[in-house]
């Protein structure tokens, strides 16, 4: 495409367009090997290691991954230690039928 005012504004809509397209769409599941679409995110919040400081983990999983999922780190709990499991914003919800 020329590097035009017009080729410039074209490429700008389609870039546009394929990020509303990919918005719609729930990303693949975390898990290796499996391609699910995603339908939680799974956040941990625990003590680094070393104690200087705090980590998020978070990760986004299908339903069957999501009923796995457990707390990897209690040996770094401290008091605002979070660990949970929630549907992914924009996932609809299947009792609302």
């Amino acid at each position: 495409m020329a590097d035009t005012e017009r080729g410039r504004e074209r490429q700008a809509d389609d870039e546009d367009r394929r990020e509303d397209d990919s918005s719609d769409s729930l990303p693949e599941c975390h898990r290796r090997g499996c391609t699910e679409r995603a339908t939680f995110v799974a956040l941990e919040r625990y003590q680094e290691e070393t104690g200087h400081g705090a980590v998020e983990a978070e990760a986004v999983l299908c339903q069957e991954h999501a009923t796995e999922e457990s707390p990897a780190n209690l040996d770094g709990s401290y008091a605002e230690y979070v660990f949970r499991v929630e549907p992914l914003q924009g996932t609809p919800d299947p009792d609302a039928a």
